[in-house]
């Protein structure tokens, strides 16, 4: 007999889609399936990039990962010795490329390809801090919960 790990990981992506659109009655109570079917948090982001002839608005499909994934990143990403004296959590030249290349779906750029984005002359420390900010926040936000007065 199938436990309920093996049912969910043999479930068909279209089942999984189906489940996911299925909500509570408005102010019902939250699920066990309505938990494990949550779709990550995804932001489009635009950017101005300036050409010769103006600047070229360029769009850019960020998808969250989930936590185990983050974790692992960090860990494969381990600070130099230097960078862990500065209280550096992870090598502040490898893990924001790497992030970036899980992150951004849509273009789908390797995490080669971030790398050189992010050690390029073109872009300036601002600009290239400001879209890797934008997926550490898609990553690490969490729910706007409000404080509730009834205890």
């Amino acid at each position: 007999m199938p436990t309920q790990e093996e049912d969910v990981t043999e479930e068909t992506a279209p089942n999984r889609a189906a489940r996911r659109s299925k909500k509570p009655a408005a102010g019902g109570r939250a699920t066990l399936d309505l938990l494990r079917n949550k779709s990550p948090r995804q932001k489009e982001i635009t950017l101005a990039i300036p050409g010769e002839d103006g600047d070229i608005e360029a769009t850019f499909l960020f998808r969250s990962i989930g936590a185990k994934e983050w974790e692992l990143l960090v860990t494969k990403h381990k600070p130099t010795p230097a960078q862990r004296a500065d209280g550096q959590p992870f090598n502040v030249d490898t893990f924001p490329p790497a992030l970036l290349s899980r992150v951004c779906v849509d273009p789908a750029l390797t995490e080669s390809d971030w790398a050189e984005i992010w050690v390029s002359p073109d872009w300036n420390r601002g600009e290239i801090s400001d879209f890797y900010q934008q997926a550490v926040d898609l990553c690490t936000t969490g729910f706007d919960i409000p404080f509730n007065e009834s205890a």
